[in-house]
This record gives structure tokens, C-alpha cells and sequence, in this order.
């Protein structure tokens, strides 16, 4: 009886019939897997790249801000015009940013792409939180944070959101021209 049994065993291992079929269903597995995957990846970029977009637009719009006092305070007159043209005037060090006004504006623009007004893609980013917030007269810093939900939550992964952060700054220059105190020298200053 024991010779039989094991007669059946040898000749059912090596037996083909259905073993296409298996490689197939686990070729299928596979392929679902991975496009589930790299849908959940591609997922996390468009979230990171909308998280990315509002921080720009929050901190764009922080430095519009013009600080009137620092900028009309009197640091370009007729002698510093003189030496600046001659090449010994100081480095200009930018437009100074009202940053009380700054900030406020910024918090605005995250909280109006929170509420998806002027979101274009973000149906899986969760609210806008400001981490970090930085000015220093002449540069704007915002760091944002939020969530992305996943679209595929797989078993063996057991992840459903993604913590996603951005950190941008901004600098609001003059633009470089040849026209000093509304006299045309026809010089170009790049």
C-alpha cells in the first residue's frame, strides 16, 4: 500500500496540467499590485506638487507687500545715485517686505487653497497647515504641511495617508535698468 501511495505523490508532482495557469494568476496578482502601488505613488506627487503650488502662491503674495517706511526712508538720493553709477555704491539688497502684512496674506492664500478655491488638482490633499513662517525684511520663508490620502490602501502595506511638507522662500527684487531718478543713461546694468 505505501509503494501506491507513493507512486500517486511522484506522479502528481510531476504532473503539468494547470501550472500554466497558476503562473498566469500570479502574473495577474503582480500586475495589480504594481499598478496599484504606483498609483498610490503617482498620488503622492500630485499632492506634493499642489502642496508645492500653494506654498509659492502664499509666499508671492506675502512679498507684495511694500514696507513704505523703509523704502521711502532716504537711502537713495543724488550721491548714492552717483555712486552706484560710478560702481562704488553698496550692493542693493532687495524691496523690503512688510512682513506683519506679509504674514497675513499668506495665511490667507493657504487657507483659500484649503477651502479649494483656487486649487486645480487636489482632491486627495487634506488641509494646509503653516509649520513655519520666516521673514527678514527682505525674504519670506513658509513652511506647509498636509495629508494625502492614498486611493489603494493594500493589506501588507496597511498605509491610508502620507504626511507631505514643503518649504519655499521668496525674494521680491528690482529689476535691473538704465533709467536712474527718470534720467535714460542707456546703460544696462545685467
Amino acid at each position: 500500500m505505501g509503494m501506491k501511495r507513493r507512486f500517486r505523490v511522484e506522479k502528481f508532482l510531476k504532473e503539468d496540467s494547470g501550472s500554466v495557469s497558476l503562473i498566469v494568476m500570479a502574473l495577474f496578482m503582480l500586475t495589480i499590485i504594481t499598478a496599484a502601488i504606483l498609483t498610490d505613488i503617482s498620488s503622492i506627487y500630485f499632492a506634493k506638487r499642489a502642496l508645492t503650488q500653494a506654498t509659492e502662491a502664499a509666499a508671492q503674495r506675502a512679498v507684495r507687500n511694500l514696507d513704505l517706511d523703509a523704502y521711502y526712508r532716504g537711502e537713495y538720493n543724488a550721491a548714492s545715485s552717483l555712486a552706484s553709477i560710478a560702481g562704488l555704491g553698496f550692493s542693493d539688497p532687495g524691496i523690503p517686505i512688510d512682513c506683519a502684512k506679509g504674514e497675513m496674506d499668506a495665511r490667507n492664500a493657504l487657507s483659500d487653497w484649503s477651502a479649494g478655491g483656487k486649487s486645480i488638482s487636489r482632491s486627495n490633499l487634506g488641509e494646509i497647515n503653516l509649520e513655519e513662517l520666516s521673514c527678514d525684511g527682505y525674504s519670506f520663508t513658509l513652511s506647509t504641511a498636509s495629508t494625502a490620502t492614498l486611493p489603494f490602501i493594500l493589506p501588507f502595506i496597511d498605509i491610508s495617508r502620507v504626511r507631505i511638507t514643503s518649504t519655499v522662500g521668496s525674494v521680491d527684487q528690482r529689476k535691473s535698468t538704465s533709467n536712474y531718478y527718470g534720467v535714460d543713461i542707456g546703460v544696462t546694468n545685467e
